[in-house]
């Protein structure tokens, strides 16, 4: 069974599912995910967990995503980006570039952020894209998230393009709407790159063509980033077959370990070099908090 990560870049125009269901079927069985989805529209950065890294996903993802976006003024849609329906229209000669700085600027210290109504976002245990494309009227969620920092890269109306780093929950479609409202004129989302996110970058990345060129080669191991890789403030264990046994049946360890402090996180294998558990060492005791399936 195949265990680790694959750094996809995800091209826009097809959902983050419809990506991992080119290469499900040619895993050996093994499970697979992704870290954060991203919308049909986007592209760009989209961990895949496989096998028993499936279970690690909340592990590696860290807080701050990078993106790279363009936006049009001059109109905002249903969706806050370019598949929606327009919905209201305004000019934009009066807007120039200092005003967007002034304005991200502001946002940087706070930002309480609307998402879009078009979102995967539950109401009532509900999606509210589900209960817009229903025609039900939906009161959008409001969340305090994080623009960390930004780049203009281009402003040339009525299109800008800017490079951004934000918390996990940002909508980067409730942002350019934003934008718009805020600088006196109306705008919405056009292309959108994820860069970085949780650990990964765009520069390490695979294109869906090297990834169906690894599956019809049956190299798709190529591709795997190793778990260890991505949990690097863990320390790793090897174990025997006999303390090997006792964690993959979910019991605890007694094991002194000098090189192993109290409280550190761990990634344990066996004594064939595999990967069987996720745990912790307290008081000279291995916890296994997540352990690999086995017979």
């Amino acid at each position: 069974m195949l265990n680790g990560f694959i750094n996809a870049n995800k091209p826009s125009g097809i959902s983050s599912n419809k990506l991992l269901n080119l290469i499900k079927h040619d895993i050996g069985g093994s499970k697979i995910g992704f870290v954060g989805t991203l919308d049909p529209l986007a592209s760009g950065v989209l961990p895949i967990c496989i096998g028993f890294a499936t279970r690690l996903s909340d592990m590696i993802s860290e807080p701050v995503k990078e993106y790279i976006f363009t936006g049009n003024f001059g109109a905002e849609t249903d969706t806050c980006d370019i598949e929606g329906k327009i919905i209201c229209e305004s000019k934009y000669d009066h807007v120039e570039e200092n005003n967007l700085d002034i304005f991200l600027k502001k946002l940087k210290k706070s930002y309480n952020q609307e998402a879009p109504i078009y979102s995967a976002l539950k109401v009532k245990g509900k999606k509210m894209y589900e209960l817009a494309r229903q025609g039900i009227e939906v009161k959008p969620k409001v969340r305090k998230v994080k623009l960390i920092d930004f780049e203009i890269i281009d402003f040339e109306k009525p299109t800008f393009k800017i490079k951004i780093l934000c918390s996990k929950g940002f909508y980067v479609r409730s942002l350019v709407r934003d934008i718009g409202r805020n600088l006196g004129t109306h705008a919405y989302l056009t292309s959108l790159l994820r860069t970085k996110s949780s650990g990964f970058d765009i520069k390490d990345s695979f294109s869906t063509d090297q990834i169906k060129y690894h599956i019809d080669n049956g190299s798709v191991k190529n591709l795997i980033t190793p778990i260890e890789k991505l949990l690097v403030n863990f320390k790793l264990v090897n174990l025997n077959k006999f303390e090997s046994m006792k964690i993959l049946n979910g019991n605890n360890l007694r094991k002194s370990m000098f090189n192993v402090k109290n409280n550190d996180k761990l990634i344990i294998f066996d004594d064939n070099s595999s990967i069987i558990s996720i745990g912790e060492y307290i008081d000279d005791v291995i916890f296994p908090l997540k352990v690999v399936a086995h017979d």
